[in-house]
């Protein structure tokens, strides 16, 4: 049966159920039922594995180890470029979740199936699953040589066993949904024992209506475990009937049907990493066009995976060969993730020595560190500040700083840059640090200023009231010389930066945008040109989200209450000042660029808080309290060197120790 009828129908069913897969993942809104393919390749490449493994008993080990491991090298190709892509182009922050799948995913052997959707290794648990059944079935194998008879029972209990699983926990382990690939290793010992269904021509009728039921099922599923159901079900009627002569699995001949296999099984393992990637690499979500033109990108990519492969094989095609190949790109794929997660550890044992240096005087979860604690999903909670405010309510109307040698008022366009901390460290890898915007930056300035005391960066800052960082006219009808005296401010900033902003390590920007008037694409536009030549200077500029803006003053409201019901104080989510903050999107169109989104270090459960860990958190309706911005200190440099901009302090240890995990 090599190259006959059977293997040439098995080859072509798994090839284009693999193209139906990625059609389904390029266009869920019109191909919605196109997960059923995955179940149809499932059968079909048990079907190929019963045969390989299990019905050729008689065939050499080591010619059938070699089919296999060819068709891991693309997959492993594809993690291995996924690596190199994830730590270029993804932002820092996302690197460590990713890479652990892609280590994962190269083992091959680790259950990754509750993988997120949006993960670019999503769909490998295809490839693990195939992988271990193939193993199962190597097993099988050998228990074919010692039994007479009863194989086909084991394969059956097994496939029953694994429903069974499936049924009682779908998205369970992939023990769970070795059924669809056992259907297929049984199709192929039943067929064996049979060789002469497959010539019944009636057959070809069921083929090609079930082939139409198959689109059917894409455009009218809707992804559910009921298409997962009719796919195995499709998959093996596909299976039994398509050897049949004038079935359309037949129609493209042995060689054809194997190359054509070959090219949508390397097409499904490229399709996912660069559908996920594509948007981190042009900075922006895919359009139709996009899609259409990436999935050519795929095909080409494809095509040219199997070419290597081909090429290699047509000068050494043996099973030892493929057996070092298969090894090296595994050990690639695992190596490619080490720098990466090494340079996540080290930012994470950064983050913590900062953080035990800044609160080693403070009582626990004191202000922003409860937040903190929220977002890191720990609990927080110090019953010595229940019933505290700090400042007293009488004095927190009061609570800033006014920082003169940093701020430019409404009445003036001076440039004033300012020194927070009193000396220069002594040690050249303390990061410099840049801080402009308006009064919301003004009012960071004493969590930064906290940092630069306790040697963890030196910082400088300009500001100016009512004037963010941009090139986008400021309006204020009270006082219309605000809007021209901004951008006289702008411009000598601008000048400056061009002598001194080589000067810095990074500059940090944050701003209330509301005055800055305009579409949203100007806005986004006009904060891409002030940013622009700083990051092209070398230089990483990191964009805070603005503090909540409120409708109301909550000071009035806690001065009115008792301590224990200072909760009615907090504002929900949908009641804060709703405005377009322009950070986020012109940090994804400029590379060098990072956001960092700070409602989580305000809000928490759809609410934000008045008062978080016995301190006020506001002195008016858009300012924070200088008492909650102090104790932001270890947090923002938390969230600001999450996004990489900083190099972390690097030891030999934990190097060491990173290679070793």
């Amino acid at each position: 049966m090599t190259g006959g009828r059977p293997t040439t129908a098995w080859c072509t069913i798994a090839g284009a159920a693999s193209a139906l897969v990625v059609l389904g993942l390029y266009w869920p809104g019109r191909l919605p039922g196109a997960g059923a393919a995955t179940e149809i390749l499932l059968v079909a490449a048990g079907a190929l594995l019963g045969h390989t493994l299990l019905v050729e008993r008689g065939r050499p080990l080591g010619p059938a180890l070699g089919a296999g491991l060819r068709l891991l090298v693309p997959p492993l190709l594809v993690l291995v470029a996924t690596g190199l892509a994830v730590q270029r182009w993804v932002d820092v922050r996302a690197w460590d979740p990713v890479l652990d799948e892609v280590r994962d995913a190269a083992v091959a052997a680790t259950n990754i199936r509750g993988v997120a959707a949006e993960s670019p290794v999503s769909l490998f648990w295809i490839v693990a699953l195939l992988v271990q059944s193939a193993a199962l079935v190597l097993v099988l194998r050998w228990v074919a040589g010692r039994l007479a008879s009863g194989l086909g029972l084991i394969v059956l209990a097994l496939s029953v066993a694994s429903f069974a699983w499936w049924a009682f926990d779908p998205a369970g382990h992939l023990g769970a949904r070795f059924w669809p690939v056992g259907l297929g290793v049984l199709v192929s010992l039943a067929m064996a024992r049979r060789p002469e269904a497959a010539g019944r021509r009636e057959l070809a009728v069921i083929a090609w209506l079930t082939t139409l039921a198959v689109a059917g099922v894409a455009v009218l599923g809707t992804g559910g475990v009921l298409d997962t159901v009719t796919g195995a079900v499709v998959g093996l009627i596909l299976v039994l009937s398509g050897p049949a002569p004038g079935s359309p699995a037949v129609l493209l001949g042995p060689r054809l049907a194997a190359w054509f296999g070959a090219v949508a099984w390397a097409g499904l393992c490229w399709a996912g990493p660069a559908l996920r990637l594509a948007p981190e690499v042009i900075g922006r979500e895919l359009g139709l066009r996009d899609r259409a033109l990436l999935l050519l990108m795929v095909g080409a990519v494809a095509v040219a995976t199997v070419g290597l492969i081909a090429a290699v094989r047509a000068l050494v095609d043996r099973g030892g060969v493929w057996v070092g190949v298969a090894a090296a790109s595994v050990l690639a794929a695992f190596l490619v993730t080490v720098p990466g997660l090494g340079r996540v550890e080290a930012i994470e044992s950064d983050v913590a020595r900062v953080e035990a240096v800044m609160t080693a005087d403070l009582p626990d979860c004191l202000g922003a560190m409860t937040m903190a604690a929220v977002s890191d999903g720990r609990d927080c909670a110090n019953p010595e500040l229940d019933g505290v405010i700090r400042p007293p309510l009488n004095r927190a109307r009061w609570d800033f700083e006014s920082y003169l040698d940093c701020w430019s008022d409404p009445s003036d366009a001076d440039l004033d840059v300012c020194q927070l901390g009193e000396d220069a460290s002594p040690d050249p890898d303390v990061p410099r640090v840049l801080v402009l915007g308006d009064s919301h930056a003004r009012v960071l300035l004493g969590a930064f200023r906290r940092l630069d005391e306790r040697g963890v960066i030196e910082v400088d800052a300009a500001t100016k009231a009512s004037c963010g960082w941009s090139t986008l006219p400021v309006l204020d009808r009270k006082d219309t010389e605000r809007g021209p005296r901004c951008d006289v401010w702008r411009g000598r900033l601008a000048d400056w930066l061009v002598d001194h902003v080589q000067d810095y390590d990074v500059v940090v920007t944050t701003a209330y945008n509301g005055r800055m008037k305009g579409p949203d694409a100007r806005q986004v536009a006009s904060h891409v040109e002030a940013w622009k030549p700083v990051v092209e200077a070398g230089v990483p500029v990191v964009a805070l989200r603005d503090n909540p803006r409120l409708e109301e003053d909550t000071l009035d409201c806690l001065t009115e209450l008792d301590s224990r019901e200072w909760s009615r104080c907090d504002v929900p989510v949908e009641d804060l000042v709703p405005e377009f903050d322009p950070f986020e999107p012109a940090a994804e169109q400029l590379e060098g660029a990072h956001f960092v989104d700070t409602r989580p270090l305000f809000c928490v459960d759809g609410r934000c808080p008045a008062v978080i860990g016995g301190v006020n958190v506001y002195r008016d309706y858009n300012h924070v309290s200088a008492t909650y911005s102090a104790t932001l200190a270890p947090v923002l440099y938390r969230e600001i060197a999450r996004t990489g901009v900083f190099e972390p302090r690097w030891t030999a240890a934990q190097a060491v120790a990173s290679m070793s995990d």
